[in-house]
């Protein structure tokens, strides 16, 4: 395999740490994986391990970077290390840089086991042959993590948000033991609030830091990892509001400088420091493939032929993913979606002429009419859920009834106590969706597409500036 530098040292440190672990991490049946099933992160952890070590002669499993919360980000490689790598064609996959979006992972996941496990089958094998695959299948570890509590879109920055000197000090905690995280109204036990017009209490929290207000510093960044890598970063502004977009989507989320986050750094060297020719990098929210640019349009004018060609592989790799699943899927350029900068593909194809792709895997949830044109998964979504509890039942969750107070600092009136509402999503953070395991297999059919679109045989053509 390759011996740059960086990769001899991820390796030394690999084995110094799988030294460390040995005899830690459970064994791994890989054929049991349920690809319908959510796993934490130590769990993804010990399947890659166990991959890696049950097929040596293909894979390699090296660090890239670490978290704020010292997790480790991994990468998975996969080629046929009998054969030079000097023609290969590299491809890459990176997932879950949105901390909820673990579908995206669980896709990622399933690419690294499917290669492997078929890597003797012959259409594996000319893969493996012929190119080179990097799997990073999640990006933001904590995030991930995080969002077996709450879903965390953000990295884990510490950040003091309610301004009292301690980073994360208020952060939402399940107090009245359901498994999930509620939001709060007053209001009286016969008579269910209307969201729209109670003001909240906050988010379920014993009230850590106990100034009254709850869950007013959770353990979230309020950065977007993904507007802050370093290409047309904070790009919007008043000249630009012929977007219809004057900062919502880049420098209101966007940290204090491009690729500031450790995540980000670790993606950012990861591509500069490996031949790769194209990428696709997974998401959730709606079920679509994206291609640049996401901060303007398609200009011909400027724009070279690569744009128009992504727009068709983006079209033939949504063909594919509703193919095999069953579920409407879909492509456009990511500007048409809604315009942003500084985002991964942008970066990746802006800097370093990778053709770049976004795969969104997943839209929760039914349409009105179950039409395959709606572009949803289709499927049921737990019931908005509301419990009542009163002052003493309060109290005997560890709150002072007298002393919380609701957004526009008023308490609690006499005979009035707080509904818990818990909606959809806050119920699915232990849960994966209903047949996960065929969207990982439409997402391996669209990647399959976007790697038969990159010849193999005349290698990576370099951005020019990095031949500098």
């Amino acid at each position: 395999m390759k011996a740059n530098w960086m990769k001899v040292i991820a390796l030394l440190v690999l084995a110094a740490m799988l030294i460390v672990s040995t005899g830690l991490a459970e064994a791994v049946d890989l054929a049991a994986i349920d690809w319908n099933a959510r796993y934490t992160y130590a769990e993804l952890e010990d399947q890659l391990q166990a991959i890696a070590e049950t097929y040596p002669d293909v894979t390699a499993l090296y660090p890239i970077g670490t978290t704020y919360q010292e997790r480790t980000l991994w990468c998975m490689e996969l080629t046929n290390p009998a054969i030079d790598e000097a023609d290969k064609t590299g491809i890459a996959v990176v997932a879950n840089i949105h901390g909820g979006e673990r579908e995206s992972a669980s896709s990622a996941m399933y690419f690294a086991w499917w290669l492997a496990t078929e890597s003797a089958t012959e259409q594996v094998q000319q893969i493996l042959d012929n190119y080179v695959v990097y799997i990073v299948p999640v990006i933001n570890a904590d995030g991930y993590e995080q969002s077996f509590i709450y879903n965390t879109r953000q990295n884990l920055r510490p950040r003091d948000l309610n301004g009292d000197g301690t980073a994360f000090s208020d952060p939402y905690t399940d107090i009245d033991g359901d498994g999930y995280i509620a939001t709060l109204y007053r209001g009286t036990a016969d008579a269910q609030p209307d969201r729209k017009a109670t003001p909240s209490f906050g988010m379920e929290s014993p009230d850590w830091d106990g100034n009254g207000v709850l869950g007013d510093d959770p353990r979230n960044s309020g950065i977007d990892m993904n507007r802050t890598f370093d290409y047309q970063w904070n790009r919007f502004d008043v000249e630009t509001v012929e977007t219809g977009v004057i900062g919502a989507n880049a420098w209101k989320n966007a940290g204090t400088a491009p690729a500031t986050e450790p995540e980000v750094k670790a993606i950012q060297n990861f591509l500069l420091n490996n031949e790769i020719d194209a990428m696709a990098t997974l998401h959730t929210g709606i079920q679509c493939v994206l291609y640049p640019w996401c901060y303007r349009a398609y200009d011909p004018e400027v724009d070279s032929d690569d744009i128009p060609y992504m727009q068709g592989v983006a079209a033939e790799m949504a063909a594919a993913f509703q193919e095999t699943t069953g579920r409407g899927f879909y492509s456009k350029s990511s500007y048409e979606d809604y315009p942003t900068s500084a985002e991964l593909i942008d970066y990746a194809y802006g800097r370093l002429n990778i053709h770049a792709y976004t795969i969104e895997v997943y839209s929760g949830g039914k349409s009105a009419d179950g039409s395959i044109e709606a572009c949803k998964w289709e499927n049921t979504l737990p019931e908005e859920k509301w419990v009542f509890y009163t002052q003493d039942e309060l109290a005997a969750m560890g709150l002072d009834p007298a002393a919380i107070t609701d957004s526009q600092g008023n308490g609690l009136a006499e005979g009035e106590g707080l509904w818990f509402y818990t909606g959809s999503t806050a119920q699915m953070v232990d849960k994966a969706p209903e047949d996960q395991a065929t969207m990982v297999q439409g997402c391996r059919d669209a990647l399959l597409v976007m790697i038969a679109s990159e010849p193999y045989g005349d290698g990576y053509t370099k951005a020019e500036y990095l031949n500098w």
